[in-house]
Parts: C-alpha cells; structure tokens; sequence
C-alpha cells in the first residue's frame, strides 16, 4: 500500500510539473425525428449491453488476481518456513487486482455511443476541450492573427478555385470499408492500422481488425473515424 501510495503522489507530482490536465467532454443534441429518437434508443441499449460486459471483465480480472495472490502468498509461506524465516508479507502484498480497471472498457462503449448517436441517428455530438487540473498554469490565449488585406478582383477575371485540401480529414464512404482493404482508423485523436473484415453493417458502420492487437479489440466504427492508409 505504501509502494502504491508513493507511485500516486509521484504520478500527481508528474502532471504537476507537466502543466494543466484536460479532458473532452461532450454535449449531445438528440435528432428531431421519430426514426431517430428510436435509433438512439438502440445505442442506448448497446451502450448498456457493452458496460455490462466491461463489469463482468473487470470482475473476473479481480477473481483472477485474487486466486494469483493466494497462490503466490502460499509459496512465499512455504519459502519462509523451509529457511526458518519469519513470515512479514501478507496476502495483500501479493495482490494486483488493482490493476483490473475498466475505464478504458467504458470509454470505449461510449466512444462507440456517440458514433451511433451522431452518425447513425442524425443527433449532434458537440466536442469542448476543458481543464480538468492544474488549470492555474494555463497559458493565455494568443490573439488570432489579422488577415491581410486582399486586392479586389477585378470586373470579369476569373477567380481562381482554392486547392482541396488533402491532408487528413477525409471524407466518409462505404467504399473505404470493403473486406480486407487497409485503412487507419482513428482512437481518442490518433490512428491505428486496422484492416476491413466485412462490408458495413446494417447501421452503417464497418467491421474492421487492428492490425497491431488481438481479435478481442476488433469493433465496429463510423465511417468518420476511418481513412486510407
């Protein structure tokens, strides 16, 4: 307890010195239409279903490192008293279920919540970056810079089309999600590898596999969160 006390107040002391703590929080305006109020009801509902399955994995990660900490703390009983030695460690110290949180889990669900709610169901998912700590030692906002001024164009010349931007932000399709094409699929603001295992399901998001984990963390995602590589 004392290890894990100290690495808390080393962590807090970390950010400390790293500057002010933020976090995205979002406000969700919900459709105006029947159809769509019905549609968020049902990522309400799989919303609940995929916390639920967060609950039973973090609870089975506890009954795990429990079991792992009596069998452990049994060995080091049997060491000690082979070698005559006094017993100061206790079932405690060998338990790691600490580590069994779920937050990650649920940040998913709502991930997955708010691509059903806006891009399914036609809500708005409003995005606000806001201070969570530390926020004494956030800077000021610079001034945006003046544009300069630009020349008239004069009567009859043509105006010349601005260049299209191609750098990220690309727009959603189906035909990105066709089985086994590779894409980036983008998580909390940045991008994985993945690869498209199906055509997009019925509520229009598609089935795709991170290249770089296991199938467990295969999901579905909107086509907003996805881009050719």
């Amino acid at each position: 307890m004392l290890r894990l006390l100290t690495l808390c107040l080393a962590v807090m002391a970390l950010l400390s010195a790293c500057g002010p703590v933020y976090e995205t929080q979002y406000s969700l305006v919900p459709p105006t239409s029947a159809e769509g109020r019905l549609c968020v009801n049902q990522c309400q509902q799989n919303r609940n279903y995929c916390r639920q399955n967060c609950g039973m994995s973090q609870q089975a990660c506890v009954n795990e490192a429990r079991s792992r900490a009596l069998y452990e703390y049994q060995a080091y009983v049997n060491r000690q008293q082979a070698e005559k030695k006094p017993i100061k460690k206790s079932v405690g110290d060998f338990d790691r279920s600490y580590s069994c949180g779920n937050s990650s889990c649920e940040a998913r669900c709502d991930s997955d919540y708010r691509d059903c709610f806006g891009g399914s169901c036609g809500g708005q998912v409003i995005a606000k970056r806001v201070c969570t700590a530390f926020c004494d030692q956030e800077k000021p906002v610079a001034a945006p810079a003046v544009a300069p001024m630009l020349s008239p164009v004069p009567p009859g010349a043509a105006m010349s089309p601005a260049p299209a931007n191609t750098a990220g932000n690309y727009p959603a399709g189906a035909s990105l999600c066709q089985p086994g094409m590779r894409v980036s699929v983008e998580w909390k603001d940045d991008w994985y590898p993945a690869t498209v295992k199906d055509k997009p399901r019925k509520d229009g998001r598609c089935p795709v596999h991170y290249d770089d984990f296991g199938a467990e963390d295969d999901e579905s995602v909107s086509l907003r969160r996805i881009r050719p590589r």
